[in-house]
């Protein structure tokens, strides 16, 4: 395991949010400008700027235009929050059987003061998980599939099946979302094929035998590994 970066203790809990933010959002491939931040977070336009503006002084970030990346000491001190809170999600339902929907508000109070030796005691008992337990990467595994390889639900054709993997990080910030979700049976490895898709965008799918309506945001969100057949050539 790889001790978390000395500046971490130095960091505001504002900063530590950015710095997740914008690594979440690179992880799923979009681009990183302040609305998006300020969309995940939701703040204000003026609250980001400021926010961008001091990691960008403190050597964490670069601004190029409208663009924002990590540096490699920016992208350190993410891996490390991110990999906690997902570790804090795992321990949460694995360990202490806390449900499912609501691991991942709870676990932003436990990242906050997770150390090297907590990470150690998590893994020595429930091993080496790959993913959080919606199925997002865990830093410094190995992700069971690559998130190129997975396709949004939003994406899928009339017909098309496969394996739910992936609930990005939109979607676990609202728990009666995720309620709906989980109730839904829409978990990682969950079995679903889309059935039809209204002219509202509305997705209807089968879920395991069960009939569930996806609006078109939630189904932006969810990300499965498609069956053959239903992969774009």
């Amino acid at each position: 395991m790889t001790p978390s970066p000395p500046e971490l203790r130095n960091l505001s809990e504002a900063s530590k949010e950015y710095l997740e933010a914008i690594y979440e959002l690179e992880e799923e491939g979009r681009r990183i400008v302040q609305a998006r931040i300020g969309s995940r977070l939701g703040l204000s336009p003026a609250t980001v700027s400021e926010g961008v503006r001091r990691l960008a002084a403190e050597g964490h970030v670069t601004v190029a235009g409208r663009d924002i990346a990590l540096t490699p000491s920016g992208r350190a001190l993410a891996e490390t929050l991110v990999r906690r809170h997902r570790l804090a999600e795992r321990m949460l339902t694995d360990i202490l059987g806390i449900p499912w929907h609501l691991c991942h508000h709870q676990a932003e109070d436990w990242e906050k003061v997770m150390t090297d030796e907590v990470e150690q005691a998590i893994r020595a008992r429930i091993g080496e998980p790959a993913t959080c337990p919606h199925g997002n990467p865990i830093p410094g595994t190995e992700p069971p599939v690559e998130m190129s390889r997975l396709t949004p639900v939003s994406e899928l054709p009339e017909g098309a099946s496969g394996t739910l993997q992936r609930l990005l990080e939109d979607v676990e910030l609202n728990a009666e979302v995720m309620r709906f979700l989980q109730d839904s049976g829409l978990m990682p490895g969950a079995r679903l094929r889309l059935v039809q898709v209204a002219p509202d965008g509305t997705r209807m799918l089968d879920v395991d035998g069960r009939k569930v309506a996806l609006g078109a945001a939630l189904a932006d969100n969810l990300w499965v590994l498609a069956d053959p057949a239903a992969r774009p050539i």
